[in-house]
C-alpha cells in the first residue's frame, strides 16, 4: 500500500518497552519528546518502526504496562492524525496475533475474548488496527510504503537485512535460507519470516518464564564466546548486527531493494534495528537511494545512537531529543 499526500512524517524506532533500559518508559522523557514534536508543526503520521515492545525480555503484560504511560501521552496529544506500527523482530508476535485472529474470523469462529494489548478490528482493505491505551495504531508488516511530498519512502524495521550479511552468523545468511527452503532462485520476505517465526515465538513465550529466560541468557553467552573466537562478534560486544552503522548495512540494503522489490525503488529507505542512527547512500542499478536509520530509545547506547528520531517533510532530518539536528535533502534521486 502506497500512502500519498503526506506532508510531514515522524519515525521512531526501538523503544523496547519491557527492557530495563527503555527510556520512554520514563514519563518525564516521553512528555519531553511530545513537547518537542509539538514544536515541529503539523504532523500527518507518526510511524513506530518496530521493537516498540521487547517481548523477548518481558512478558506481554509487563511490556504493555511499561509502555502504557507513553501511549496514554500519545493518545491525549491530539496530533498527528494517524499512527502506524510496523512490527519488528522483538514485537513480531503482535503481527502473528493479528493474523491468527483474521484467520479465525474468516473461518467464522466466535471470538471469546480479546487479545492482549488491545488488538482489535480490521478494515475493508485488510489493514489491522491495534488499540493501545485508546490509541489506534494501524499495523503493517513487513514494510510500509508512503509518499511524502515528491519522495517515495520504504520503511522496514530492518531485521530482514540480517539475512544478507556476509559477516553475520552462518545460520542467518540468504544462501542457507535458499537451501532450507529448496528454492533455486532467491527467497521472498515471507520465506525469511517462515524461518524466523519459530525462533521469534520461542523467545516471546519463554520471556514469561524467568527460569527459561535465565537459561537462554546462559546459552547466548556461550554463543557469544564462540562468536568472538570466530570473529563474528561486533565491537560493541553484543549481537554482530547491533550498532552497525548505516554504511555497514549498505550492501545488505542493496541486495534487499534489488532482489525483493522489483519494479519499485524508493527515494528513501528507512530502518531501525541496529540502534545506530545515521545516513548513507546506496547505488541500486543506475539509481541511488538514501538510507536513513532512526536510532533507538534504549539506555546504554552511545550518545550518537540514543534518543533520536526522523522528521521527513521538505527535507530528511535526523534529530536528537533536546540536541542537534542533521538535515539532508536527497532530492528525487540521489
Amino acid at each position: 500500500m502506497l500512502c500519498e499526500g503526506l506532508r510531514r512524517v515522524v519515525v521512531i524506532s526501538d523503544c523496547h518497552f519491557g527492557d530495563a533500559g527503555a527510556l520512554l518508559a520514563r514519563r518525564g522523557l516521553a512528555d519531553r519528546l511530545i513537547t518537542e514534536l509539538d514544536r515541529i508543526g503539523d504532523i500527518d503520521m507518526l510511524v513506530l518502526l518496530g521493537d516498540v515492545w521487547d517481548l523477548w525480555s518481558a512478558g506481554f503484560a509487563a511490556a504493555a504496562g511499561a509502555g502504557a504511560p507513553f501511549f496514554r501521552s500519545l493518545a491525549s496529544w491530539g496530533s498527528p492524525r494517524e499512527f502506524v506500527l510496523v512490527a519488528g523482530n522483538h514485537d513480531y508476535h503482535l503481527w502473528t496475533a493479528c493474523e491468527d485472529r483474521r484467520m479465525r474470523r474468516e473461518l467464522g469462529w466466535e471470538e471469546v475474548e480479546g487479545l492482549s494489548l488491545g488488538l482489535d478490528g480490521s478494515c475493508a482493505s485488510g489493514e489491522r488496527v491495534c488499540l493501545v491505551e485508546s490509541l489506534p495504531l494501524w499495523m503493517h508488516y513487513p514494510l510500509l510504503s508512503i509518499e511524502v511530498g515528491r519522495r517515495s519512502l520504504l520503511l522496514m524495521h530492518g531485521h530482514h537485512l540480517d539475512f544478507f550479511s556476509r559477516s553475520f552468523w552462518w545460520a542467518k545468511t540468504a544462501w542457507l535460507a535458499r537451501g532450507i527452503l529448496g528454492r533455486s532462485r532467491g527467497i521472498a520476505l515471507s520465506d525469511i519470516d517462515r524461518l524466523n517465526k519459530p525462533f521469534f515465538e520461542l523467545l516471546t513465550q519463554t520471556a514469561r518464564v524467568p527460569e527459561l529466560r535465565a537459561w537462554e541468557y546462559r546459552f547466548y553467552a556461550v554463543l557469544r564466546f564462540f562468536a568472538r573466537l570466530l570473529r563474528f562478534q561486533s565491537k560493541s560486544g553484543g549481537s554482530p548486527r547491533r550498532l552497525t552503522s548505516v554504511e555497514q548495512n549498505s550492501r545488505e540494503a542493496r541486495d534487499l531493494l534489488r532482489d525483493f522489490l522489483p519494479g519499485f525503488l524508493p527515494d528513501v529507505f528507512v530502518f531501525g534495528h541496529t540502534h545506530r542512527a545515521g545516513f548513507s547512500r546506496v547505488a541500486v542499478g543506475d539509481a541511488g537511494v538514501l538510507m536513513a536509520n532512526t536510532g533507538c530509545w534504549v539506555e546504554g547506547s552511545s550518545d550518537e545512537t540514543a534518543m533520536t528520531y526522523l522528521v521527513i517533510d521538505d527535507a530528511v532530518r535526523l534529530r536528537r531529543l533536546g540536541g542537534d539536528e542533521i538535515i539532508l535533502d536527497p532530492g528525487i534521486r540521489a
